[in-house]
């Protein structure tokens, strides 16, 4: 079985883009997994994983994508990669972008929240950093930024500069989206977060378009009207947005609250167009800590995507500390349910 052989395999740079190819051969003449493919309340990556985004790639292979690390042998990983050929089993995460962007902070560059989009005939993966010399009132800021791969998995080189860093307490939690204005053109979106919570300001969303190519943004960022932390269950902080079009609706999945906190949990809002006006839903949050068994804690940061025919949604929640290592964020993947127009996390 495929998902043995690359499971088996700790991925060096050289061999990335042959076990992607070997994984996508395989996934091509296997079938689709049930819709009850994915367990409950376990997680399917049971290691540090935070920040989770899932890329479909060829019809069956998955590609998911996390937040920096330090790895076994006390080195770090920028940008963490793992694949899947069911969605269950996953290969052990690895290294996606081996060189860090030139403008981060070169000792801990906080390589956060990365999104991968196929633009053209490459792959595109946007994430915040830290920058090296641009300050906030709390300290350095953060920007967000674009590198480039021929293969999902990378290995991906990051552009030379930023593409923003929005205003004065910086940006995070890029995400990118692909739409189709009246007339049918295709429009490419960024969506990301202004970080006003670093400084005791409210956090806003923001939509701004993104160039043919992915790799630099055009005309003026716009703040999503209807979106805030507004709503006692957000707390202090909205973040990690995420727009798609599904059912003929444009939907705006996000977290709120404390990120370290059981408070932290997951809500989506209706929107009119990528820039908003968006109306939140009056049953969030959709996912929150459950106290088990298994215990759910934390659960946000959420990647919705499609796969075998139907709505899925990943994301984080923590584990509890062992004798080996702290606790952590795993990566959790439910099947998403649509009853009465609503999104619906099944168990």
């Amino acid at each position: 079985m495929i998902f043995s052989t690359l499971h088996a395999i700790w991925f060096r740079p050289a061999l990335l883009a042959a076990a992607m190819a070997l994984l996508m051969t395989a996934c091509a003449n296997t079938r689709s997994p049930p819709t009850d493919a994915l367990p409950g309340l376990a997680p399917v990556l049971d290691t540090e994983f935070a920040d989770p985004f899932v890329l479909p790639v060829g019809g069956s292979a998955l590609v998911a994508y996390a937040t920096n690390r330090t790895g076994a042998d006390g080195k770090p990983v920028h940008i963490q990669v793992s694949t899947s050929s069911d969605g269950r089993h996953w290969s052990v995460p690895t290294e996606a972008m081996p060189t860090a962007p030139a403008w981060a902070r070169a000792d801990r560059p906080d390589l956060w929240a990365p999104e991968t989009m196929r633009i053209g005939g490459q792959y595109v993966l946007f994430f915040s950093a830290r920058h090296a010399t641009r300050r906030r009132p709390d300290g350095l800021t953060l920007c967000i930024g674009a590198a480039v791969a021929s293969q999902p998995t990378g290995p991906f080189v990051p552009q030379s500069e930023p593409l923003t860093c929005g205003g004065a307490h910086g940006v995070i939690d890029v995400s990118p989206f692909r739409d189709r204005d009246r007339a049918g053109h295709e429009q490419l979106w960024l969506l990301y977060k202004t970080d006003g919570n670093c400084c005791g300001t409210p956090t806003t969303f923001v939509a701004q378009h993104l160039r043919a190519d992915g790799l630099a943004l055009e005309g003026a960022p716009q703040t999503l009207a209807g979106i805030g932390n507004d709503k006692p269950w957000e707390g202090k902080v909205v973040e990690a947005p995420q727009m798609l079009r599904l059912h003929g609706q444009l939907w705006l999945f996000y977290a709120g609250n404390d990120y370290a906190s059981d408070a932290y949990a997951t809500g989506y809002a209706r929107c009119e167009s990528p820039a908003g006006p968006c109306v939140d839903a009056a049953e969030n949050p959709i996912l929150r800590s459950e106290p088990g068994p298994p215990a759910l804690v934390g659960p946000g940061h959420q990647s919705v995507f499609e796969y075998a025919g139907r709505s899925w949604i990943a994301f984080h929640g923590w584990r509890p500390a062992t004798a080996r290592q702290p606790r952590y964020r795993a990566m959790y993947i439910l099947p998403l349910d649509w009853r009465d127009g609503r999104p619906v996390p099944g168990h």
